[in-house]
């Protein structure tokens, strides 16, 4: 019976939910700078991910992408420098992704603070 429940709730909650708006330009935008990022090599790895930023239909899932990205460019230009490409990438991503996904929570102090940075960077 609790599969039903589980069920009929995931169900409610997708017919429910809005549908959201995405700003084209600003997926553009976001989508040209990390393919710019990507380094010229033609292996098939980086014309795999170069086509899932490609086809990538909303900044969330580009958001979701920046760790594969990260993984590529710490291949070619060591990991410090593919932080720092990938950090850059952050402001983009303020108005295009719930802020829950960039480490800002309501009432939170310390406003500078990101999500995705470490400690002492």
């Amino acid at each position: 019976m609790r599969i039903f429940s589980t069920i009929l709730d995931t169900v409610t909650q997708r017919l429910m939910s809005e549908t959201v708006r995405h700003d084209p330009a600003a997926l553009s935008r976001i989508r040209r700078a990390m393919i710019d990022l990507m380094p010229k090599d033609t292996s098939w790895e980086d014309e795999r991910l170069r086509h899932r930023l490609l086809v990538a239909v909303d900044p969330k899932t580009l958001w979701f992408l920046r760790v594969e990205l990260h993984h590529r460019l710490c291949r070619s230009v060591g990991e410090e420098a593919a932080l720092a490409s990938v950090q850059a990438l952050w402001p983009l991503f303020e108005d295009s992704i719930e802020p829950s996904l960039l480490g800002k929570r309501p009432g939170r102090r310390g406003g500078n603070h990101r999500g995705d940075t470490p400690p002492g960077r």
